[in-house]
């Protein structure tokens, strides 16, 4: 039925209705960030997870059950894993350390974090999606050799080579968690280059920097963060002499630009142990270390975990 209007009424202005669709707008922007469960879960089981991440932060999700768990299995941004538990005083009890990577387009929505709870009822599942915040990160500008920026056709070769192979050590990290907060740092140095920097080399636009720069002259010691495995170590085109570590639980640290590499792949390493020796190796402008993390393929800002 068509509405009636006093004559006296007036129709609402071009003003008023905009004004109605940008507030429509925010709502439908809104609603992706909104938990959901996909199937009841009992009310003795609890997920605590932060609605909003910023892009390239760690952040952890715990989880707690009244009952006993006999697993639980964490989705994220493609990958899953199952933390560890622990029963004490009649609650079963898990951590998860996750990351919200810089890759991912905000215009693809609110990524999903699925957890399943594997009782001797059955199993359960909880969905949360985790708004990603953009962060402004700033410039940065530098000058190479212009190897690294017009590469021929054998070094691209080289490049996508060791892709692969850094994508297989990422893309383990699946045993048991070897490592805890706050990690260390591996120099001493102050940082040079933050993460995140968007980059550009001999003026063209790069990948954001994916790790921290910090300061180290030649020779320097490096050490390791936390208690791990290496599961990879090489001399590779961009990134120069590198370490990998598995500390587990998803979690890979990397150290690049290495003038030497002490370890060799297999070995496990202590907290606090030497890997390397700080260097120019690669596409630097210096000596310095370049320090990154990975969970779960999402790299992060180290420097969040340090705890000072």
């Amino acid at each position: 039925m068509p509405r009636l209007q006093s004559p006296d009424m007036k129709a609402p202005s071009p003003t008023f209705n905009a004004v109605l669709r940008a507030v429509a707008l925010l709502i439908a922007l809104a609603l992706p960030c909104l938990a959901v469960a996909k199937t009841p879960v009992p009310a003795e089981v609890a997920v605590d997870c932060p609605e909003t991440v910023a892009e390239g932060e760690p952040f952890f999700v715990s989880l707690s059950a009244e009952i006993p768990v006999e697993f639980v299995t964490i989705r994220w941004l493609d990958r899953e894993l199952q933390p560890e538990l622990w029963w004490e005083a009649g609650r079963t009890t898990a951590s998860v350390l996750l990351g919200m990577g810089m890759r991912e387009r905000l215009a693809d929505g609110a990524p999903t974090l699925r957890v399943l709870f594997h009782t001797a009822k059955g199993t359960r599942e909880l969905e949360q999606t985790v708004c990603r915040a953009p962060k402004a990160y700033p410039e940065q500008h530098l000058d190479v050799d212009s190897r690294y920026s017009e590469l021929s056709e054998e070094d691209l070769a080289r490049h996508e080579r060791e892709r692969a192979d850094v994508r297989a050590a990422l893309g383990g990290a699946q045993g048991e968690k070897r490592w805890h907060v706050p990690i260390l740092r591996p120099v001493a140095g102050e940082v040079t280059s933050d993460f995140g920097l968007r980059r550009f080399f001999n003026g063209e636009p790069k990948k954001p920097h994916s790790g921290v720069d910090l300061a180290a002259a030649r020779g320097t010691t490096v050490r390791a963060c936390a208690d791990g495995e290496i599961v990879l170590t090489g001399g590779h085109f961009f990134a120069g002499n590198s370490v990998y570590i598995d500390h587990g639980q998803g979690v890979v640290s990397m150290y690049f630009h290495l003038s030497e590499i002490v370890v060799l792949a297999g070995q496990g390493v202590r907290r606090g142990d030497v890997i390397g020796r700080a260097g120019s190796t690669g596409r630097v402008t210096g000596p310095h270390l370049h320090w990154g993390l990975s969970i779960l393929g999402q790299l992060v800002d180290p420097l969040l975990l340090l705890g000072d």
